[in-house]
């Protein structure tokens, strides 16, 4: 479950909480003053006291802040709660979308030149987590921890203080998440580490797996090839149509697969990124 073992690549320059939780839950307080801003000053990292959410208005204003942030690294923490069709809930009752979620952080993530990191104490936050429908606009983040499922703050709590104990210190995501899973191996079962890079390309290698099915490219087959439905045809002429078929159908994933890597990568703002991140130029 833990695809992290290009995180010792990932930096960052700056922490942003943000919280909606209500009076009661304290988790994102001792989080902050008890690990995160002790730690912060010990090592000289930046950060801020975590940002109240109470409406909409506060969501739009703390993600504008973040933008004109003048860090080039940010990693931003989430203390909320979250619903699996609505998205994030806010202190007064307002949410915000999972789809609207994705667009504020890729302003974000493009300012940063792909470089935001997110980690999230909220459930069900893996609906944040990559998907074909994303791959036609720039990555929303780089890297992510989050959820998919329903889980108590007592369990975030200890998942996040000993993340973010051991990132501050070793600044290395990766080192951070090895010494969470060999301090409390329960907890990797209930969070998803996402690292774009890699779920992009699996992703893409999956769907185009699905598209080879034996019984779909058969039918594709026969669809491209009309003449062979209206005569019959000889061994060596079919295995020609079907060389042929298969190079073309090939051929067209992967100029979908390059398009959408450019696009999702941004390598026409970020020309550095195509070698940053050494995808292949072919899925399949």
């Amino acid at each position: 479950r833990l695809f992290f073992m290009d995180a010792h690549d990932y930096i960052f320059d700056k922490i942003f909480i943000l919280k909606s939780l209500g009076e009661s839950d304290t988790f994102a307080d001792s989080l902050y003053y008890d690990i995160i801003e002790p730690c912060c000053q010990k090592c000289g990292l930046a950060t801020e006291p975590p940002i109240e959410l109470y409406t909409r208005e506060d969501w739009d204003k703390a993600i504008e802040q973040i933008l004109q942030d003048n860090c080039c690294h940010p990693l931003i923490h989430f203390e909320m709660h979250g619903n699996e069709e609505n998205g994030l809930y806010l202190r007064l009752g307002d949410y915000v979308p999972w789809k609207n979620i994705i667009s504020d952080l890729t302003r974000i993530n493009v300012k940063s030149e792909l470089n935001l990191i997110i980690t999230m104490a909220v459930c069900y936050s893996t609906k944040l987590a990559f998907n074909m429908s994303m791959v036609k606009s720039p990555a929303p983040y780089l890297f992510s921890i989050s959820t998919s499922q329903k889980v108590r703050g007592e369990l975030t709590y200890k998942m996040f203080s000993e993340f973010y104990k051991n990132l501050i210190e070793s600044r290395s995501i990766y080192d951070a998440l090895k010494s969470v899973e060999q301090t409390h191996p329960d907890l990797p079962q209930f969070f998803d580490i996402l690292s774009i890079p890699f779920l992009f390309e699996n992703t893409f290698k999956e769907y185009a797996l699905q598209h080879q099915d034996d019984g779909m490219l058969e039918k594709e087959f026969y669809h491209s090839f009309p003449e062979m439905q209206e005569r019959e045809v000889t061994r060596d002429e079919y295995n020609w149509y079907k060389k042929a078929f298969v190079k073309n159908f090939r051929s067209q994933v992967n100029a979908c697969y390059r398009e959408y890597r450019d696009i999702f990568f941004m390598f026409d703002k970020f020309p550095n990124n195509s070698k940053r991140f050494k995808l292949p130029d072919d899925i399949i």
